[in-house]
């Protein structure tokens, strides 16, 4: 076998056509396993991705064995080249090459100085396994293998069958009921985009729709990155070409409700990234299109599988009948790193038998993360000297707040031209959450007002520029009886039609800019054009607050102070109702 290694996806018809041809003959032949995902892949992250693409020819000069895997920046560990896109990786090869192909494949590994790698989602039942145990003892490599995550599926011909024979989707009977539900306020149906054509129009609703419904649900989804975006955009611009893409959709009315990105190749569809409109939750859309899809599949003789993917979502136990397991391989040139790993595994383990440690473990891992961002961010000196000043509060503190009386400035101000204020929806979410996606700070904020606009119990706003793009954020909600963390107490309301502006945040990228003075003065003619009195505060040290306040028309009226030696606390000035504190609200920076 002439192995041939090359740095990069190429551009080669040529080899297109032989790559999918061999992966036509694997077992188990896979969509992720195909040319046109290794180069979506190599096209949208060309610029951070270090490809270790080997090709294996036999004595015909005949494509016969495909490794696509990556090393890291440093050139000494290696993976998958598609290990975070794809639910399936494998060594392409025929079973009677496959012995041949992975040794020369690991021999090279060795000659190029990869120490390590770490191959997920490798199909349990692949010969790749076996064949990956004797090239680690003939390459001396140290190979572990541990189970990695069951991919619940829908075998066709184990469903259910009626006296006459045929078979019968699961939940047939309650989507009928939950499309006649839906029905009367809008007529239902069902459309699947498969040319790029269709296709096209139809991708950033979706993709911000997914981001929506994470936000939803407390989570950030993944789709949130705009290079993740490019990436299924890419992806369906080259799988589309092959017929090898669905985009199903579940529509009431004009409106779509459910979407998923899904793929149908040789017998299986495959469920890949599905969401739905968090609103008609109660008709369980996603469910109806899941099911949809499962009884189109019966109606195609081809199809035999519809494979549910990674991830245990409730959902699927409804309709999985048989199920693929997927493994997590890993080679060491070194014992004590393979060890390392095989006790790593071992604790991790332990650690998720019990949900207290497993919940502990992940907060310390978080309060870590943060520590280290702040670190890379203010510098160690300024890192410790607030962790210090943390600490220190813990036992002492005083803080003063002032609050601040929006007036009529009589004719709209200026700046609602060059500006727009619009309410909170998750869709404005999603499109921050996007834009600022390297901004942890601001992703902790969106999360935080998904779950607000959850509850109801206060009214958000976001200024954008004419192209939409939000800058920053705010809350209204009743002054009378507001908890306020700052001063650890509720308040009393200046005056009965009191409305108090709070959690304002100005995006990393965006401060500077006078974003916070336009949103609140924005805020504030809505909230005296709704027949109310704006209110807003801030720490009195805060000085950059208190002049953004000041210019956008608010005027100081009173402070309240707060002193607190350790678990006691006394508040002077207007005294707050009450002192029991409910989930404190976090006040952001401008």
């Amino acid at each position: 076998m002439r192995l041939v290694l090359l740095r990069e996806i190429p551009e080669d018809e040529n080899l297109r056509r032989q790559w999918d041809s061999l992966v036509e003959r694997v077992e188990q032949a896979q969509v992720f396993y195909t040319y046109e995902w290794a180069l979506a892949v190599w096209r949208t992250y060309s610029a951070t991705l270090r490809p270790l693409l080997f090709l294996g020819y036999d004595e015909q000069e005949s494509l016969c064995g495909v490794a696509a895997l990556a090393a890291d920046s440093s050139g000494r560990q290696a993976s998958f080249l598609c290990a975070t896109t794809a639910d399936y990786c494998d060594f392409l090869s025929l079973p009677e090459r496959k012995d041949a192909f992975v040794d020369a494949v690991f021999a090279e590994l060795r000659r190029q100085g990869i120490g390590s790698t770490a191959f997920a989602n490798l199909p349990a039942e692949s010969s790749t396994l076996e064949a990956m145990r004797r090239a680690a003892r003939q390459q001396r490599y140290f190979c572990f293998a541990r189970p990695g995550y069951v991919c619940a599926q829908v075998s066709l011909n184990l469903l259910e069958r009626r006296k006459e024979g045929k078979l019968v989707a699961p939940g047939g009977k309650r989507l009928r009921r939950l499309v006649n539900a839906m029905a009367p306020t809008a007529p239902v149906r069902f459309d699947h985009a498969r040319s790029w054509e269709a296709l096209q129009p139809l991708l950033p609703e979706f993709l911000q729709a997914h981001v929506a419904r994470f936000l939803e649900i407390g989570r950030m989804s993944n789709l949130a990155h705009p290079k993740r975006q490019d990436f299924l955009t890419e992806l369906a611009r080259l799988l589309s070409e092959r017929g090898w893409l669905t985009l199903s959709r579940l529509i009431a009315g004009e409106k779509t409700v459910a979407w998923h990105y899904g793929f149908q190749f040789r017998d299986t569809w495959f469920w890949y990234q599905p969401t739905f409109d968090g609103t008609l939750e109660r008709y369980w859309p996603g469910f109806c299109l899941l099911t949809h899809a499962i009884q189109e599949a019966l109606e195609n003789p081809a199809m035999k599988t519809v494979d549910l993917g990674l991830g245990s979502e409730a959902y699927k136990a409804k309709f999985a009948n048989a199920s693929r397991e997927t493994l997590y391989v890993t080679l060491h040139n070194s014992l004590p790193r393979h060890f390392g790993s095989v006790v790593r595994d071992r604790a991790a383990a332990a650690v998720r038998a019990h949900p207290a440690t497993e919940n502990l473990t992940e907060t310390l891992r978080e309060l870590v993360q943060l520590q280290g961002e702040r670190f890379r961010r203010e510098g160690a000196w300024k890192a410790l000297a607030w962790n210090a000043g943390q600490l220190f509060r813990r036992f002492w503190t005083r803080d003063e707040i002032f609050f601040f009386e929006g007036k009529n400035r009589g004719a709209s101000s200026p700046i609602s031209s060059r500006m727009q204020l619009r309410p909170i929806d998750l869709f404005q979410l999603a499109a921050g959450a996007s834009r600022y996606i390297d901004d942890a700070a601001t992703q902790a904020y969106l999360l935080r007002s998904a779950r607000r606009l959850r509850e109801k119990k206060a009214e958000g706003f976001v200024l954008v520029d004419t192209s939409g793009t939000p800058l920053h954020f705010a809350w209204v909600a009743e002054f009378a009886g507001f908890f306020l963390s700052e001063l650890n107490a509720r308040l009393e309301t200046p005056s009965p039609d009191a409305a108090l502006l709070f959690d304002c945040w100005t995006p990393e990228a965006e401060r500077g800019r006078g974003h916070y003075s336009r949103a609140i003065g924005l805020i504030a003619e809505k909230v005296l054009g709704a027949g109310k009195q704006p209110w807003i505060f801030s720490a009195a040290n805060d000085t950059d607050s208190v002049r953004g306040i000041e210019s956008a028309g608010f005027q100081w009226r009173y402070s309240l102070v707060r002193q607190k030696v350790l678990n006691w606390q006394r508040v002077k000035g207007q005294p707050p109702l009450s002192e029991t504190a409910p989930p404190a609200e976090v006040s952001a920076p401008i």
